[in-house]
């Protein structure tokens, strides 16, 4: 069995009202809309956040800049002896 949780969410009463119109209309209980919603718009800013697009010169950097790194800064010098 798949462990559940549960969300509780206060929405203006028209706000709820459309979201039952929704769902009616697409044949979902209320929870199954929102939820599904929710999760589309979370791997959407999940997506967005997590992946980025380089071209190609843009990746010949990023790819060199992992190869030869630039020496540490100062700041990040003292960053290091501050992490303890």
């Amino acid at each position: 069995m798949v462990e559940s949780d549960r969300l509780d969410l206060r929405l203006p009463t028209t706000a709820k009202q459309l979201l039952q119109q929704a769902a009616a209309i697409t044949g979902n209980t209320l929870s199954a809309l929102v939820l599904n919603a929710a999760l589309d718009r979370a791997r959407d800013i999940l997506q967005t956040h997590q992946h980025f697009v380089l071209t190609t010169e843009e990746w010949r950097d990023f790819m060199r800049s992992l190869d030869d790194p630039p020496p540490p800064t100062a700041a990040l010098r003292q960053a290091w002896r501050n992490e303890d």
